[in-house]
């Protein structure tokens, strides 16, 4: 696919988790900087100085932006990190105020929203070993629920077109997995796609239900967007952005698609998406 990338910010540190809110904005996380960042504009903004490691993000029914705060614990990947700091999901509301949800979670990596208006958040702990936990949360009081614990590296996590389903991407595993939902209840995983080369990180679906799935650096050194059908196919393949650490991408239902690098510290965007973005919970 004959695609180009256009930078919108630049020197935003290892970002993360892009939202693009109800009303336009485009915002997103920098682990290092402990910052949230709107780059919608000419130059980037700091819309909220979140401290330690903020990863992924989503906005809530009430519009404010949930984070996904790891913490600053893992320093060996990115040495920037502020450390001294717990994880666990914070809310920047109004007048950029930012408040703790829950500290259940160690050091949460990202989120969504579920039909249900839930909160459901991977929880990855980087070991010699991977292991993770899969929470759900009541944004209403706070209450955090563990749904799973697993021995792989938990890291995106998103809603397809289905309501009874969660898919979670196993990093180092290199596949997104397919966990039936019901009553609070997750299933037995199916593996959906099984990725032939790199890992992935976040991920969005389409409107058709394809993985549009920011694939880290395999053997080769090269970073990815890779598009997946809803049966496991890769489709397409597109390479952009200069640091060539991809790391999460976020697509509207007017067919903005923004990516951010953590390699080059930027945020970009697609230009000429063919197909729109999937409504996310809870605006669906």
């Amino acid at each position: 696919m004959d695609l180009g990338f256009r930078e919108l910010a630049t020197g935003l540190g290892a970002t993360e988790g892009p939202v693009i809110t109800q009303g336009g904005e485009v915002l997103v996380t920098s682990m290092d900087h402990g910052r949230l960042y709107r780059v919608d504009g000419d130059q980037p903004i700091i819309y909220a100085t979140t401290g330690g490691g903020p990863n992924g993000a989503a906005e809530g029914p009430d519009h404010r932006i949930y984070v996904a705060q790891n913490g600053g614990q893992w320093r060996n990947w990115h040495p920037g990190y502020m450390a001294g700091m717990t994880g666990g999901i914070q809310v920047v509301g109004p007048g950029r105020s930012i408040e703790w949800l829950t500290l259940d979670p160690i050091s949460p990596n990202d989120l969504c929203f579920g039909p249900d208006g839930y909160l459901y958040i991977t929880d990855s702990t980087r070991r010699r070993t991977d292991d993770g936990r899969i929470w759900r949360c009541d944004i209403e009081n706070g209450r955090a629920d563990l749904l799973l614990s697993v021995s792989w590296f938990p890291n995106g996590i998103a809603f397809g077109r289905e309501d009874d389903a969660l898919y979670v991407a196993s990093t180092f595993e290199q596949r997104i997995y397919r966990f039936p939902l019901s009553r609070a209840r997750l299933g037995r995983p199916e593996t959906v796609v099984q990725l032939l080369k790199g890992r992935p990180d976040g991920f969005a679906f389409d409107i058709d239900g394809n993985f549009l799935v920011a694939a880290l650096p395999g053997e080769d050194g090269v970073s990815e967007l890779q598009v997946w059908t809803p049966h496991g196919r890769l489709i397409e393949t597109v390479i952009g952005g200069d640091g060539q650490r991809l790391s999460n991408v976020a697509l509207s239902p007017a067919g903005q698609l923004i990516v951010t690098d953590a390699g080059s510290q930027a945020a970009l965007i697609v230009e000429g998406w063919p197909t729109a973005g999937l409504p996310l919970h809870p605006f669906r």
